[in-house]
């Protein structure tokens, strides 16, 4: 768990193609269709929530002028270098499953 490796073949995927491509990455080596687990987004996101909280509460604690829309950004910028950094270290995949072609139901 946790190793950016093709669960069919074991080949390691580098660690910029998961971030980039975290829908539809490709097995270097044996071209399966991979996808971040469920666990690795949900850890991502919230050591995202985290991060913005964080630093939205120390942006607070400042008495800045305007602190809302820097409270703001730095929330959002918070969350995306968080979650990023938390996926390029900790991020598993798993077999994309295959989505059926339509939703077949009788015809009265």
């Amino acid at each position: 768990m946790w190793n950016r490796a093709c669960p069919l073949c074991f080949a390691k995927v580098p660690r910029t193609l998961v971030l980039s491509r975290s829908e539809d990455v490709a097995c270097p080596s044996c071209r399966a269709e991979l996808e971040l687990s469920r666990p690795s987004r949900v850890f991502g996101s919230c050591a995202g929530v985290l991060a913005a909280f964080l630093a939205t509460s120390w942006v607070f604690d400042r008495g800045i002028r305007g602190a809302w829309a820097l409270g703001l950004l730095v929330a959002v910028l918070a969350f995306a270098g968080a979650s990023a950094v938390a996926l390029f270290f900790w991020s598993d995949l798993v077999v994309r499953p295959k989505e059926p072609a339509a939703f077949s139901h009788p015809h009265q």
